[in-house]
């Protein structure tokens, strides 16, 4: 494989200690308590620890936000909220290799997708940026106001970018925000703390709560002092996350939780060779580790051939191995917990598929898993109903139109789904039968999916409920107040 453009650390290089601490009104606050320890993906050695931030890091940091809130942050102007953000996002275009190693480090992501990923963070404030004058504009009798103090907690698949799209439409529509960060990956949340209050963004704005999720996170979740909470993870946390929210205080709660998501190729597509590559992105991306994977591939009956000998031919291009190595597209799974996890749902596909292997893995320690392939594993079993979380690819054929919408919808989630062909009536119908938050209708073979930072969507079924992306998006995190002027 070829060497990485920029030198990279070595595995066990120390970082800073700071990045190990809750950052709370603009500086490190330490914590007591025995510390969480982190463990490398790429090789499975301990290399450090960081804090449990717990009950007493949580009320601090609300009380910090609660402040900030009441003065500096609630009282400057749109366009000078905008400023503050865009000077952040100028501080996260200076430390993009930091940000990409710190992902690299803790979850095995390939430096270069991790590099691409963060480069788009400044891009992504920059839009949302924008939108802050469209919220200071009085509609229908009434202005929106910010709701406050708002909680947070992501996930560690996309550690960087998912912390950005939970905090920038929630500091942009003027609110103060208190954010846990995946146990598995905080120090990227840390660091992104750390540049705004470089940037200029007045202490207790941003603030970052490292540590567990049945300590940290269910503080947050449950705090009296927090006006509305986001939440982005699995379903099954998600509920329990739900419960918490209203066990001392009633709030607003937006949920992205999983998703089992279908990609089916209509009959006109299937004998297209250009469409391997994009079925195979859009499943086996980040190993898989995403909830908006299309993890489900349909294909008309006769077409199973077809789809192994394309994703075969595809998975050359991805090769799985060390994530430091800029010719790696695939590192590995994010934890022990995760390997193991998925290595339950491969021994599911070996009694209940055909199940066909993609490419081979390293041999290296470290959690890494490669592309598999589960053919005509039944509806009604784990691997078309359960989110797996990892690079397993259940796929399916159907007999006629009808059949593959049934087949498509039958999912207790619904987060989003690819179609691809050129039939449009074929394909608007389908879409019209998928209960679905996004669909990608796919009508050149070569053509590949993705959401715009200004589509704005919402979850359905078990997969959560909250609008996310464009206006929309930013002003589910204000309210509106009526005002009513009489004599």
């Amino acid at each position: 494989m070829n060497s990485p453009a920029v030198a990279l650390p070595a595995w066990d290089t120390p970082l800073p200690e700071a990045l190990g601490h809750a950052w709370i009104h603009g500086e490190t606050r330490k914590s007591g308590g025995e510390p969480i320890a982190s463990v490398n993906p790429a090789t499975g050695d301990t290399w450090g620890g960081f804090d449990e931030g717990g009950e007493e890091a949580v009320d601090a940091a609300v009380a910090s936000a609660r402040s900030a809130f009441q003065r500096e942050w609630g009282r400057i102007s749109g366009g000078d909220r905008a400023a503050l953000l865009l000077a952040w996002a100028a501080r996260i275009a200076e430390e993009v290799e930091q940000l990409a190693w710190l992902e690299t480090l803790e979850v095995g992501r390939p430096i270069a997708d991790a590099r691409s990923l963060v480069a788009q963070g400044p891009l992504l404030i920059g839009y949302y940026a924008s939108l802050i004058p469209a919220l200071d504009a009085r509609s229908e009798g009434a202005v929106r106001r910010p709701r406050g103090v708002v909680g947070a907690i992501t996930p560690w698949n996309f550690p960087t970018a998912n912390v950005l799209i939970r905090a920038v439409p929630i500091l942009a529509a003027g609110n103060t925000l208190v954010l846990k960060p995946s146990e598995l990956s905080p120090r990227s949340a840390i660091l992104l703390a750390r540049l705004a209050s470089d940037a200029g963004l007045p202490p207790g704005v941003l603030n970052m709560v490292p540590g567990s999720g049945h300590a940290a996170g269910a503080a947050l979740a449950a705090h009296p002092g927090i006006d509305m909470l986001a939440f982005t993870g699995s379903t099954r946390t998600g509920q329990a996350v739900i419960r918490a929210s209203a066990s001392r205080s009633i709030k607003p709660v937006t949920m992205e939780c999983g998703g089992k998501s279908p990609q089916l190729v209509l009959p006109d597509m299937i004998e297209q060779p250009e469409i391997w590559p994009g079925v195979f992105h859009a499943a086996f991306w980040n190993s898989g580790q995403w909830c908006a994977a299309r993890t489900r591939l349909l294909v008309p009956k006769g077409g199973l051939d077809a789809a192994v000998e394309g994703l075969r031919a595809a998975a050359a291009d991805w090769p799985v191995g060390d994530p430091r190595d800029t010719a790696t597209r695939l590192g590995p799974l994010a934890s022990g917990r995760q390997y193991e996890t998925v290595q339950g749902y491969r021994e599911i596909a070996r009694r209940t598929a055909q199940v066909v292997p993609l490419s081979a893995v390293p041999g290296a320690d470290g959690f890494y898993a490669a592309p598999e392939l589960a053919l005509g594993a039944p509806q009604d079993g784990a691997l078309v109903q359960q989110e797996i979380f990892g690079p397993l690819l259940a796929v399916q054929e159907y007999g006629d139109l009808d059949e593959a919408i049934r087949l498509a919808d039958d999912s207790p989630y619904g987060l989003g789904a690819t179609i691809w062909g050129a039939d449009r009536d074929a394909a608007d119908r389908v879409v019209a039968g998928l209960s679905t938050g996004s669909v990608d209708v796919i009508a050149a073979p070569a053509a590949r999916p993705g959401l715009a930072f200004g589509t704005p969507f919402e979850p359905r079924k078990q997969s959560g409920f909250g609008i996310e992306g464009g206006l929309a998006g930013i002003t589910a995190f204000t309210t509106p107040q009526a005002i009513n002027h009489a004599g």
